[in-house]
């Protein structure tokens, strides 16, 4: 069966596409598709031009600010008055700084200047003299002298009182923030 499908010729009046089961036109369809295929131009015609004449109209522009412009004013001056605010309590505090600063050198040249006065006051060959010819002082003997030495070692107990063992939850709690809040002052 298959050598007899391959000895099948088409005939020559065969049609393909969609006249295909037009017998009697095929010779007509064949001219068509000898010839070019011609499109037809299609040429829009000119728009018509109106003149109108304008009508003036009286536009009344209703100006308003936002509720939220509004909003964002208020905070940016808020924060203004806050900045202000806050440099003046930064020139306050820098101010007091430096005359704190200048009050400390001073402190500290009158403080080189008792010391060594007192350094002046007490000196330790006229002490001595002092208490050995006037008070009738003696520097002590070997056998007066007694050294302690402990073998246990040093301890230190921190007593609390009755009310700091039934101390709460709440309280303890509280003790803690203030303790960070006094860290931030």
């Amino acid at each position: 069966m298959a050598a007899t499908l391959k000895n099948v010729k088409y005939s020559e009046s065969a049609v393909y596409g969609s006249l295909a089961y037009d017998y009697g036109s095929t010779g007509a369809y064949r001219e068509k598709m000898d010839r070019p295929v011609e499109r037809q131009v299609i040429i829009p015609a000119p728009p018509r031009i109106r003149e109108q004449a304008a009508t003036a109209a009286r536009v009344r522009t209703k100006q308003s600010v936002s509720p939220l412009a509004i909003i964002g004013y208020a905070c940016a001056a808020i924060l203004i008055v806050f900045t202000l605010m806050a440099k003046i309590q930064l020139t306050e505090i820098t101010d007091s700084s430096a005359q704190l600063e200048e009050q400390l050198s001073d402190l500290k040249t009158t403080q080189n200047r008792l010391l060594i006065n007192y350094e002046k006051a007490f000196n330790l060959t006229e002490i001595e003299e002092y208490a050995s010819t006037q008070l009738g002082m003696q520097r002590p003997r070997d056998e007066q002298v007694f050294y302690l030495e402990s073998t246990v070692p040093d301890k230190a107990v921190i007593l609390r009182g009755k009310d700091e063992d039934k101390v709460g939850f709440g309280e303890r709690v509280f003790d803690a923030l203030s303790s960070i809040a006094e860290y931030f002052r």
